[in-house]
């Protein structure tokens, strides 16, 4: 088995080798799209024109080509990694049949149990991308095995310890975080930070210009300026619920899984919502709220920097859902230029629903079915480029983005679970709340822009769940408080 297992990564690393090669001839695309540009706008005669026009039949049929060939080498690789799990799950089943029945055989050899898979597979057999050798490591771990041992025993314990606190395991908080990425679209965007006290992130003023002078002159002063945004930490979470049958009968596989899973659904939408739309009252600062703050407001700090008024310039309402094509783009990549990438290290990303999204691809078939085609590959934005992410809270017709990288969220420690098994009783569900603490803001305004191209203006505010539990009444609707 170990031989089978050395030929699937030898194959699998030609691929891969493969694949990088076409990546980097796509990329090369680009130029050769704009090259064609300018040939298109040179051409004068009927013959240029011609010619340009059977380039750009060259060029299309060699892009998806390229395409159609990543995709195949894509689906191999994928093909191969899943064969080479399967031969380790073989061979790690073999010995451990070995190991605990090692008289069991047949004059043919030793009977293999092979792995047994959920509907849906991936949970059980792969277990948040773990191979089975890892994962069987990770449930031998003493930490993992005490917290699903106590997770068990409080099911079955009485009033006077529900809701106690069960400590997660360091271990499984990297799970619970790269389970939140899962659900929360914009994480992975953004600047995240793993802090215990207050985050500052530096951040420069204007940039000085340097002084021109002889050789052998002295230098000239320049004049620097560091501000900081500072981050404190507050709390989200929720509740959810679980069938009893998990906790008393599954394995511990099954327990994890549904624990983990819901604390990622708990968390990730929330998080999503306030790094667009936060209030910064106990909770962090949207992007939206930010530039449509038309003064200074509570939480500017005060190492910030001077504040600027951004609510006009990055917040722009266009009158162009009529339009198509050319004249579509030509107004709304005007209106997203405003986004500054400056101290930028990435590439912007825009926000908005699937509709809109779709909306976009369809403007985009009228402009350049390559546009179109990209558009709809990549989730790229036509033309100026950017992921585009699909969250549905955001209106239509509307799009809010930029440079992620320049948004700071800082995560705090001491995440923990808790349970009951009295809120539904009767449904024989336990209950499992989870909490986690986070604060951020945008570092730079300047990097963002809010558009919406309705001729309405574009919504910077949405209403948060009420915090009921914490205050005497519910949050008046459109308030904005979380």
């Amino acid at each position: 088995m170990a031989l089978k297992v050395l030929l699937l990564r030898n194959k699998l690393s030609a691929v891969n080798a493969t694949l990088a090669q076409l990546r980097e001839q796509l990329n090369g695309f680009e130029t050769r799209e704009a090259e064609l540009a300018a040939d298109i706008e040179a051409a004068q005669t009927d013959e240029e024109r011609a010619a340009c026009e059977t380039a750009i039949g060259e060029f299309e049929a060699d892009r998806d080509k390229c395409t159609a060939d990543i995709e195949a080498a894509e689906a191999d690789a994928a093909s191969l990694t899943e064969q080479i799990e399967a031969a380790e799950a073989n061979a790690a089943e073999a010995r451990s049949a070995a190991h605990t029945n090692p008289t069991h055989h047949t004059e043919r050899g030793a009977h293999k149990t092979m792995p047994t898979n959920t509907a849906g597979g991936d949970a059980r057999s792969r277990f948040y991308g773990m191979t089975y050798a890892q994962r069987d490591e990770f449930f031998a771990r003493e930490d993992v095995t005490e917290f699903l041992t106590r997770t068990r025993e409080m099911l079955g314990q009485q009033r006077a310890v529900s809701g106690a606190a069960l400590g997660i395991p360091e271990v499984m908080l990297d799970i619970v975080r790269d389970n939140i990425n899962r659900y929360s679209k914009l994480i992975g965007f953004v600047r995240l930070r793993q802090v215990r006290g207050k985050a500052r992130q530096n951040i420069v003023g204007t940039v000085p210009e340097a002084v021109w002078t002889e050789m052998v002159g002295s230098l000239n002063e320049m004049t620097i300026t560091i501000n900081q945004v500072e981050t404190d930490g507050y709390k989200v979470g929720g509740y959810v619920f679980v069938s009893n049958c998990y906790l008393e009968d599954d394995d511990n596989i099954g327990l994890a899984t549904e624990i983990l899973d819901q604390l990622g659904q708990a968390i990730g939408y929330a998080l999503d919502k306030a790094i667009l739309f936060g209030t910064g009252t106990k909770m962090p600062v949207g992007i939206a709220t930010r530039l449509a703050a038309a003064t200074s407001p509570a939480w500017w700090g005060t190492n910030q920097g001077t504040f600027t008024n951004l609510s006009t310039s990055n917040v722009k309402k266009l009158n162009i859902a009529a339009k198509s094509g050319a004249e579509f783009y030509a107004d709304l990549i005007g209106a997203l230029g405003v986004a500054d990438t400056k101290y930028s290290a990435g590439k912007p990303v825009w926000v908005c629903n699937h509709k809109t999204h779709i909306d976009l691809q369809a403007k985009a078939l009228a402009f350049n079915s390559a546009a179109a085609l990209t558009a709809g590959v990549t989730s790229e934005l036509p033309i100026i480029g950017g992921q585009i992410v699909e969250l549905d809270f955001v209106p239509d017709n509307q799009i809010i983005g930029g440079y992620m990288d320049l948004y700071l969220l800082a995560e705090r420690e001491g995440t923990t679970l808790e349970q009951s098994t009295e809120v539904k009783f009767i449904e024989d569900q336990t209950a499992f709340k989870a909490t986690a603490r986070y604060d951020g803001k945008p570092v730079r305004g300047e990097a963002f822009v809010i558009v919406r191209y309705d001729n309405t203006a574009a919504t910077t505010s949405l209403t948060f769940a009420s915090d009921a539990a914490n205050t005497a009444q519910s949050t008046p609707s459109g308030s904005g408080n979380g």
